[in-house]
Order: structure tokens, then sequence, then C-alpha cells
């Protein structure tokens, strides 16, 4: 008599093999879990980054025309560039940079860029060119120092900070925020001028060489370096350095200056707490290589030691990460953990006991074997990683379901258990198989196609093959090897069974019998679909975080100190609002990028962003509709919304029209008319020009004639200008942590224009003669910022919705009336913002979807041979797509990326339902029976291990529906929603199309070698 650990049994049954396999797969899941990279959120590849122009003094056109257009030529020239997009203002320019959606080897591309453009470096001096290709690294942990009270040491502080942080090797880059800049000014009167008889130039050409000259003398063999000459190592050297006089005698530069550290006055950005300026540090750490929580934790311990060593601990953590990461981690872990729990005990509930227990114990095994293969893939832990176990497990039950049923079945029949488990293994391994790779076919689309949506869920498909391919795995050798172990003749199956048994055989005799009233039914379901309110919403939702921001941008041209008033008070402002815990300012730009998908705004002198945190449980969305209710009332006249973190791609607006054109007043005219057409709408809010007609600036027209005549240049022209302004730059003096600003200033100046033209300047003859003499003022407009998309210009308008709405139906409703009027002013209109970053995601799943279809014909044509039962299986696709729409209306969820993915995964567990019902019926009809009988056979057999798979992925999916991330309900209820209607719809539908679709003849040769 064989027993179960027969000799003769196959390898795949071995228990000590089995067994032994199993335990070393979840020991490295398990060591995975804890040792693999873990972040918040995926990364996406580097393809945004920006080329930073500085042009001091150089206008709009003069930057276009001298660097710009060539930089732009350069990048049309590389065919991995997908959009450049240049932003113009005087003195400055960027030009941001993305890489088509299908380059991965991103390194290489900007290497070329870098290469390209540094070759064009000398072609565009005096301007110089800084290109930034790792943009999208995520600042996520913000620090201030926010004692003592001086900024300089402030700034002296948080430069030692930085240098602490810096020996975590794990940090990639921390960098200053709010830096104020620390500057040496030779304060130089203009009364001390008219003494002295010294200009500004003079002082400021004693420093044309601060870091000296150096030498080395060689004698008798050896070599000896002589230090350099005339180094500026302390402001105590700028203090006695000589200036000569008229007279050949000589004075100390501290004798007619005073001179003295300071910050910067016109600093570009300003980082405020409470209102009260504050110094801080922006941590990045490197992409998918790190443990967030880990490194988090050595920073924690070494700011904490930075402040035991300085009174009133001045290092304080405003923007945190790492706890972001653990909050989203436990989340989801939590969902995991109840989605287990319930589906263990829906289980023990529908089967009997140790057929429960078998089923499982296989889902630990799948979920930690698939794990371990993942992270030894070298693949990241971050929410998406989870949520692909989460979705996973349902499905991961259903083969091993299906192979504890079979065994079980056949015990009861007599068989002995070790002839049950080979007899179910060789019955069940070909339908099993194909029925796991046309899931996989399912996920398939997900996991090959490419841009920045699929980047960001790109692990949920991956995590999800590998548990189903570990569930048939398992289903061949655990759960057999279990079932050995564990099965008697005497286990009985649930009471319910036979109630089950009975059910499904009167469900199949009545569809079977009405197939004309049960088609009807079908396409009425299909037709009301169609007539379905639509919930309208965002196609990317929102995060969870208790996090905001309010973006304010003042009209251009205003200057840093009047946006950090404006600040201020959009600030105080907040702090009023009920639930508000704390703010924190931004001014001069967006702050460090703290979320992976905020769009940044840099050295943006009337752009300023307040970063607000709430109590927990507050209601974001109703805060923020009511912030931007009342901010719009208080000002005016500014730009000031209110807004969530979202999901998805950095998307500056919801509705972005992008007017491109070669006449500027045309284009003009077409913005306008399309800004009224916008504002006109009900839906919309905030609706804004990001474009400029032009600000006033002050031209000084130089006379040539008497410019010669004073003996003078331009530049001596301009350096007296400076030195009345924001100071003469002298040098750059690298003496301390940071470079220093070296500047002759009379910071006595009132900077009023009308005074500096009376200005007494020292001529080349040595003597004082006014500006106004060579110079004359005259107040223009000049066009405050230029934007070129591509090398043509563009003007851009945006608006945001309201809640409840759609963008893309707003846009699709106004886009005859945008078109008309495009078309009328000769201009080409472009949408952006969110409807094309849906319209990319939609076009990136629809693209790979033929690869899943090829997939699923192969499987299905080598399971069953037959065009028929293939084009049977297909028609099941839609049935899950029809529940999911509705049930999403009925909770009020939009349908947007999310539920597409969740519509996605159900056509796998549609199809495998449809692939065992019918290869059920085939092999009752090979063995002999009627096509009817087969089909009330195959029905009433499976019934309840449809049942135990549908009723598994919705309590799997269930903790989800109501996960704090508003990312995962939409999934969850799509899929629970389809999976109701599938069931159903299969049960009912599915026996009428098998008794149309199925050829009984086709197996007559088989019927007659059975009967022989």
């Amino acid at each position: 008599m064989s027993s179960s650990f027969d000799i003769k049994e196959p390898w795949y049954q071995n228990p000590r093999l089995i067994l032994g396999l199993t335990c070393i797969l979840v020991f490295v899941g398990i060591a995975g879990w804890f040792s693999a990279s873990e972040q918040e959120d995926p990364q996406f590849p580097y393809r945004n980054g920006f080329i930073a122009l500085n042009a001091n003094g150089m206008t709009i056109d003069q930057i276009k025309d001298k660097a710009v257009i060539p930089i732009e030529r350069v990048l049309s020239k590389i065919d991995e560039v997908s959009t450049f997009q240049a932003r113009i203002k005087n003195g400055s320019a960027t030009v941001d940079i993305e890489l088509n959606e299908q380059v991965y080897n991103t390194d290489t591309v900007w290497h070329r860029i870098k290469n390209d453009i540094s070759a064009l470096q000398g072609d565009i001096t005096p301007i110089s060119a800084h290109i930034e290709d790792r943009a999208q690294d995520t600042q996520g942990i913000v620090i201030a120092i926010t004692h003592p009270f001086t900024l300089n040491e402030k700034r002296a502080l948080a430069l030692k900070l930085r240098t602490e942080l810096e020996q975590i090797s794990e940090i990639r880059s921390v960098n200053l925020v709010g830096d104020p800049q620390e500057q040496v000014v030779i304060d130089y009167k203009l009364s001390t001028l008219r003494d002295t008889g010294i200009s500004p130039s003079e002082i400021a050409g004693l420093f044309a060489n601060p870091d000296g000259s150096a030498t080395t003398l060689r004698s008798n063999g050896l070599s000896t370096h002589i230090s350099p000459i005339g180094k500026i190592d302390s402001i105590d050297k700028i203090k006695d350095i000589q200036i000569a006089l008229d007279d050949q005698s000589s004075i100390p530069l501290s004798s007619i200056a005073d001179v003295y550290y300071r910050t910067n006055p016109a600093a570009e950005e300003q980082f405020l707490i409470n209102g009260e300026r504050v110094v801080g540090l922006s941590i990045s750490l490197p992409a998918n290589s790190v443990r967030v929580t880990d490194v988090g934790d050595k920073i924690l311990d070494t700011v904490a030691q930075f402040n035991k060593r300085h009174v009133s601990s001045p290092a304080e953590i405003i923007l945190f990460q790492p706890k972001w990461t653990e909050q989203r981690k436990s989340g989801l872990l939590m969902s995991l953990a109840t989605g287990c729990l319930g589906v263990a005990v829906i289980l023990m509930l529908m089967m009997s006991v140790r057929t429960a227990i078998v089923v499982v114990l296989s889902i630990p095994a799948i979920a930690l074997s698939a794990l371990g293969v993942f992270t030894a893939g070298e693949g990241v832990i971050h929410q998406m990683t989870i949520a692909g176990l989460v979705l996973s497990l349902g499905l991961m039950v259903d083969n091993s379901i299906v192979m504890a049923e079979k065994i079980l079945q056949l015990v009861e029949q007599g068989q002995t258990k070790f002839s049950a488990c080979k007899n179910a293994v060789k019955g069940l391994y070909k339908p099993l198989a194909t029925a796991t790779i046309t899931t996989i076919a399912a996920f398939l689309p997900m996991l090959l196609a490419t841009g920045s949506v699929a980047d960001f869920i790109a692990s949920i498909p991956v995590l999800v093959i590998l548990c189903i391919s570990f569930s048939y795995l398992i289903a061949l050798t655990l759960v057999p090897v279990l079932a050995k172990l564990s099965f008697t003749h005497n286990s009985m199956n649930s009471p319910d069974e036979t109630k089950l048994s009975k059910w499904g055989q009167q469900l199949t005799e009545f569809t079977l019998s009405r197939p004309k009233t049960v088609t009807s039914l079908f396409l009425i379901a299909c037709v009301a679909t169609l007539f379905i309110p639509k919930q309208s919403g965002e196609f990317f939702p929102k995060t969870s975080r208790n996090q905001a921001y309010v973006d304010i941008q003042l009209p251009y041209g205003s200057d840093i100190a009047q946006t950090s008033t404006v600040t201020k008070e959009v600030a105080d402002t907040l702090a009023a609002f009920v639930g508000v815990t704390r703010t924190f300012s931004f001014s001069g730009s967006s702050g460090p990028r703290f979320y992976y998908n905020l769009v940044q705004q840099p050295g943006e002198s009337n752009v300023a962003r307040v970063v607000f945190e709430t109590e927990e449980h507050t209601d974001m969305s109703a805060l923020v509709a009511q912030m931007n209710s009342q901010l719009g009332n208080k000002y005016p006249n500014i730009l000031v919304t209110a807004r969530e973190l979202g999901q998805g791609p950095p998307i500056e607006s919801p509705i972005e029209l992008r007017v491109i054109g070669n006449d500027l007043s045309n284009m003009y005219s077409a913005a306008e008319k399309m800004f009224a057409v916008l504002n006109s709408q009900g839906q919309t809010l905030n609706v804004r020009r990001a474009y400029s007609y032009g600000v006033p600036q002050l031209r000084l027209n130089i006379n040539e004639q008497a410019l010669k005549m004073a003996n003078m240049n331009k530049k001596q022209l301009s350096d007296y200008v400076s030195w009345q302004g924001k100071g003469l730059h002298a040098s750059t003096l690298q003496y301390k942590t940071e470079p220093m600003a070296l500047l002759v200033q009379d910071t006595e100046s009132s900077q009023d224009m009308e005074q500096l033209l009376s200005l007494e300047i020292i001529n080349g003859n040595d003597e004082f003669i006014p500006l106004s003499f060579v110079a004359q003022s005259e107040l223009v407009g000049m066009k405050g910022v230029e934007t070129r998309r591509n090398g043509r210009t563009e003007i851009r308008i945006l608006a945001d919705v309201k809640a409840g709405h759609d963008e893309e139906a707003i846009l699709l409703s106004l886009l005859p009336e945008l078109d008309e009027i495009a078309s009328e002013n000769n201009v080409i209109l472009k949408l952006g913002g969110e409807f094309e970053e849906s319209q990319e995601a939609n076009g990136a799943l629809l693209l790979a979807l033929p690869s899943g279809l090829i997939l699923l014909f192969i499987a299905l044509i080598l399971q069953f041979n037959s065009y028929r039962l293939t084009v049977l299986v297909m028609l099941s696709l839609p049935l899950g797509a029809l529940g999911a729409p509705a049930m999403l209306a009925l909770v009020g969820v939009p349908f947007g990326f999310m539920s597409l993915l969740g519509v996605l995964a159900l056509t796998g567990i549609v199809v495998n339902t449809a692939i065992l019902l019918i290869d059920s019926a085939v092999e009752e009809i090979k063995k002999g029976k009627l096509k009817e009988a087969a089909i009330q056979y195959a029905l009433r057999t499976r019934l309840r291990a449809i049942l135990l798979t549908t009723v598994t992925t919705i309590v799997g999916m269930l903790p989800l529906t109501s996960s704090q991330s508003p990312l995962w309900p939409p999934l969850a209820w799509a899929v629970i929603g389809g999976l109701i209607t599938s069931t159903l719809l299969m049960l009912i539908v599915l026996p009428v199309w098998m008794n149309w679709l199925i050829d009984p003849n086709r197996y007559e040769q088989r019927i007659n070698e059975c009967n022989k």
C-alpha cells in the first residue's frame, strides 16, 4: 500500500523538498522586507531637468538671441528630448527640459546634453549656464535654524549642521534654504568720495585677484612652495589694504570706508516661520538605494546631538518624509493584515477546517516568496509595492482553492490521498496554467507601459505577476503536500456544499431553458451602464497628508521685499483658520520640493509658497475650498491659490491652454478671448494669465558725445550706478565655508533715480560732474517675461476646477469655441495640464494592451485548441467592466486612473472563472455526457470555488476602500463592483454562451474511445 511518502511520488510532491524550499523562500522574503531599500513613493527616471542661465544686466531679447535660441537649436537635435520650454526674464532665464517617456537610460542623454551645452559656452559668454539633471529629487526633510536671532548667526549654525549631516553616507545632498547670502561690504559714502576723489571703480579694482599668486622655487633638487601673495583670507586684510593717493602716499581702506559682514538685503529667497525669517537646510536622499526610515533615525540623532551642544536647541525639523513613509507603510500593512484575516475567516466558513487551513497557509508562502524574489532583484518597498500585495491577495488564493477542492473531492470519491493529489495535479496543471497566464496577460499592459504614470505604478504589476506565478507553483506543490499531511477520508466539506450544488443545478437549468430572456437581460444591463451618472472629479487623486500649500503670485516685476510682506500676511491669515496648526513660508521661490510631484518655481521674486499643517482628520478638501473663497476676496489683485497635495505627475494647473504663434499681438488677442471664455464658466476658478504685457522699467539714455568729452566709458558709468544701487561687485571671496560677494556700496543712498541723476561723479580728468551730464532717464515698458516651447513663442492661460467637476468635460465642451478663437487669430491651441497627462497615461496603457491580448490568445489556443472556445472566453472580458462604473457612482468616487487599473485587474479574475468552467464542461463531454448535462455539472461542481474566489477577493479589497489615502478606494471599489456583476453575469450568461459555442461533435472521436 502506498504511503504519502512513497519513493515513487513525484519530486514536486516530496514533502521534505517542498517544505524545505518553501521555508527558504519565506525566510528570503522576511529578510528582504527588513533589508530592502524603502521609500514613500516610487522614483521616476530623471527625465526632467533644466538649464539655469545667469545674465546679469542683460534684457530678455539679449538673453534670447545670445543664449536661449542657440540652446534651443542644440536641444532640437537630440532625439531623446521631448520638450524644452524657456522662461526668460531680465537678467536670467531657465530652459526646462523633458526627455521622451520611453527613455530610461537618462544618464547617457543628460551627459550628451551637458557636453553639447559645454561646447556652446564660449559662444554665449558672458552668460553662464548651469545644467541641473536631478531636478526631480525630493527634498523630503527640511530643518530650520530658528535661534539665535541674527540671520548671520543662524546661517553660521546652519552651515555647521550641514557639515555634520554630510557625514551621513546615505545622504545625497544638503542645501541651504532661504540663504541670506553673507556678504562683505565696503561701505563707501558719497561724502567720502567728494573728500578723497577716489572712485568706486578704483576700490573695486584692488580686489581683482583675491586668491593671490603662488609659485614654487626649485633649488638643489628641492622644491619650495611659496604661499599665495596677496591672498585675502580675512576681513582684516580687506581693511588693511592700502589705497594710493595723488600725493604718492597711501592710506588703509578702513580709514575711508567701513568694512563689515552682512546678509544680502536683496537675497533671492527667504524662509519664514511664523513671520520670522530663518535659515533652513533641505536634505535629498538617493532614490531606490536607502531605507528612508533608517536614514531618518540617523538624521534625528544628528540633530539631537547638535541641539545638545548649543543653547536653546536652535535646529527644528519642519518637514520629515520618513514619518510619512512609515505611516503609509503601516497603513497599507494594516490593510494587508486585515484582508488576510478576512480571507481566512471566509475560507473557514465556506470550506472544511482542514481544507481552509491548507489554503490559508498558502497565503504567506506565496506573498513572502514573491516579496523575496522582488527584493532580491533590487525591488524597492514603497506604497505601490505593498498595494501590489494587497491587490494580489484575492488572486493568490484562487489556484490553491481549486487544487484543495479537487483533492478533497477525489479523496471523498475513495481515492487514496497520494492518488488524489497526483491525479488532481495531473488534471489541473494545464487549466490552472492557462488561468495563471491569462491573469498575467491582464497585468502585462501595466508592466509594459512606459511613461511617468506607468513608472509610478510599475511595482503593482510586478508584484501581482510574481504572486500569481508563485500561487501556481504553490498550488502544484505545497498544497498537495499539505493535503497529504492533513486530509483524512473523514474530511467533510461545509454543510452548505449540497445547497450550493443544488442552487447551481437549478440556476443552470433556468438559464439554459430561457436563452433569449437571459440574453435580453444581459443586453439591457450593458445599455443601462451607459446611462449611469458619472461622478466628476480629478483623474489623479489627492494624498492623505495633513499638509497643503498656498501658492502666491504677485505681478511680474514685484521685488522680494514686497513678496515677503504679502507672504507674511497670507501666512497669518492661514494660521487663523480652524484646524491649522503651523505655517511656514518660502518667498522668492516655491521652496524645497518636499513632495514628489510639486511644481517648482526657483528664482522668481514675485512668487511665494506657504505650507500649512492641520490637525489630524481635518477635511482638507473643505478647508482648501474655504481658504480659496476667503483669500480670493481678501487679495483681489494678486493670485493666491490653496491646493492639496496630489498624486500623479507634476501639474501646474488642471486646465492649461497653450497659445502658440508668430505674431505676438494675435497671440495676446486670442489669449484674452480664451481667458474670458474660461472665466465665464461656473465650474472654473483662479483663471489666470501666465504671461505679461510688460513691466515699467527705467532706461538710462547715454549721451555718447558727453561721455567722450568726460573721458569716461560706459563701464565706469555702470560702476557708479551699481555703487549707489545694490552694490558694485568687486570680487568673490572664498575663505569661508561658502563663497561671499565683496561689494562696494554707499548704504546711505536712497536709490532714487532723481537723486541718482544729480550724483556727482569723477570724470577722466579728475573733475566732478553730475551724472545727468552724460545720461538721462526714461520710463519705458518692457516685457516682464517671455516663454517659449520647442523654439516657438508661447503664452499660457491656467485655471483650476471647482470640487466635483471634471476638467476634461469642461475642456471638451469649450473646445469648439476655443478652436474658433484660435482659427480667427491664426494661432495654434494646445491643451496641457491634467487633460494632457490623463491622455498620455491612458495612451500608454492602450499602447501596451495588444501585448496582453496576444498572450491571452496564445494561452487560450494552447489550452483549448479551438477558436470557438477562445472567443467564448474573450466574450467574458467585458463582464467585469460593467459593474465598476456602477459601484463607483454608487459610492460617489470618480472614475480616474486608479479605477482604470482596477478594471484591467478584473479581466484576469473574470477570465479565470470562464476557463475553469469551460474546461470542466469540455472534460465531462469527453467522458460521454451530453452538452447541457456537462454544463450543469461544471457549474454545480465549480460554484463554490467561484463564490470563494469572488468573496475572498472582495474581502481582500475591502480594507483599501477605507484607506486613509485617497489613492486606493477608486481601485478597490472598481474591483469590488466589477467582481459582483461579473460573478452574477458569469453564472447566468456564460452557460448560455457555452451551450451555443461548444461543439460536442468535435469530441465525438474521444467519446467513442472512452466508450470502448
